[in-house]
């Protein structure tokens, strides 16, 4: 599906078709699209490339974006409870961008996370 028709299916809150749409979709083109002000409710946005998108004021409740693109995206006062955010983009990030309408920088340190480390001891591996 083309980027055009996914964009109007969001547009106009049409998210169950929409859905229906990217069901088996690994990659979704969503790049610099204005969605301002959209209720986008469980949008099924887990594989989006959203880098330079306008969401300000938009409904994002319990949209999964653990794989989506954010780099320079706005969510000014979007509504977030229960959206779960990429590894790579700092909950500061999210505070700034939903507060002062700052655009997403994401880390490009998501390989490894401090929590994910494993020391070895002596041959012995030691979940830290």
């Amino acid at each position: 599906m083309e980027k055009r028709d996914l964009y109007l299916l969001l547009k106009k809150e049409r998210i169950k078709e929409f859905n229906e749409k990217v069901a088996n979709a690994k990659e979704l083109d969503l790049q610099n699209v204005n969605l301002r002000g959209r209720n986008l409710t469980n949008a099924n946005l887990k594989y989006a490339d959203l880098r330079g998108a306008y969401l300000a004021n938009s409904n994002l409740k319990g949209v999964n974006l653990s794989h989506a693109m954010l780099e320079g995206a706005s969510l000014h006062r979007a509504r977030i409870s229960g959206v779960y955010f990429p590894k790579n983009v700092d909950a500061q990030e999210i505070l700034n961008t939903i507060n002062y309408g700052t655009r997403i920088r994401t880390s490009d340190n998501t390989e490894i996370h401090e929590n994910d480390l494993l020391i070895v001891v002596d041959d012995d591996p030691l979940l830290v």
